[in-house]
C-alpha cells in the first residue's frame, strides 16, 4: 500500500461508514420538513424524535456492515505500516 493508497482508503472508509448516516439523515430531514410545512406544525422536537429513531433503527440493521469498512481498512493499513516507513 502506498501514501496514496493510504489516502484513498481512509476516504473509501469515511463513505462507508458516514454514507449510509449522512442519506439517512438527509431523506428523515426532508421528509420531516415536508410534513412540517403541510401540516404547519413548528415542534423542532418532531424531526429530532424521527433522525434518533432512524440513527437506532440504521445502527441495528447496518452497524456491522458500515464498522467492518473502517476494520478492513484499519487492518490493511496496519499490515502495511513496515512497508511505509521501509520504502
Amino acid at each position: 500500500m502506498s501514501a496514496s493508497g493510504v489516502s484513498i482508503g481512509a476516504w473509501i472508509a469515511f463513505g462507508k461508514f458516514a454514507g449510509p448516516v449522512l442519506l439517512v439523515m438527509l431523506v428523515i430531514g426532508l421528509a420531516a420538513g415536508i410534513l412540517q410545512t403541510v401540516t404547519q406544525v413548528r415542534e423542532s422536537s418532531i424531526p429530532f424524535v424521527l433522525k434518533l429513531a432512524g440513527m437506532a433503527a440504521l445502527m441495528t440493521a447496518c452497524g456491522p456492515m458500515m464498522l467492518g469498512g473502517v476494520d478492513d481498512y484499519a487492518t490493511r493499513l496496519l499490515s502495511a505500516i513496515p512497508g511505509l516507513l521501509h520504502g
